[in-house]
C-alpha cells in the first residue's frame, strides 16, 4: 500500500470510530460510546503522529490542518463530558462536528462523505 492509501485508511479508521461512537450514543449505550471515543482518540493520535507534519498541516481551506489537530481532540473530550453529564444530544452534536473535520482530511475531497455527516444521524 502506498503512502496515500495508508493515509486515507488512517482517516477512514478514525471516521469509523466516530460513527460507532455516534451509533452507541443513539443506542443508549454510554459504556460502548466511551470505548469508541477512546478508540477514536487513539486512531486520530496515530494519524497525527504519522502525518501531522506533512499531510494534515498542508490541508488547505477551512478548517486548516493545524486547526483540525487542535479542534478535533477538544470536540472528542466535549463528547465524553456530555456523555458523562447525561447529555447525549450535545455529545452527538460534537461528534457530527468531528465528522466534518475528518471529512476535510480526505485526499482527494469526498463530497459523499461530507453529506454523510448529517445523513447518518439516527
Amino acid at each position: 500500500m502506498d503512502d496515500a492509501a495508508l493515509y486515507n485508511a488512517a482517516v477512514a479508521e478514525a471516521e469509523g470510530r466516530n460513527r460507532a461512537a455516534i451509533a452507541a450514543i443513539s443506542g443508549g449505550d454510554p459504556a460502548r460510546a466511551r470505548v469508541e471515543l477512546a478508540a477514536l482518540r487513539e486512531a486520530f493520535g496515530r494519524l497525527v503522529e504519522r502525518w501531522g507534519k506533512t499531510r494534515l498541516a498542508a490541508v488547505k481551506g477551512e478548517p486548516d490542518g493545524v486547526t483540525i489537530m487542535v479542534d478535533l481532540p477538544m470536540r472528542v473530550v466535549t463528547a465524553q463530558m456530555m456523555i458523562d453529564f447525561g447529555r447525549p444530544d450535545i455529545a452527538t452534536s460534537s461528534l457530527v462536528a468531528v465528522c466534518r473535520l475528518l471529512v476535510a482530511l480526505h485526499v482527494p475531497p469526498d463530497p459523499v462523505a461530507a453529506a454523510g455527516c448529517e445523513r447518518d444521524l439516527p
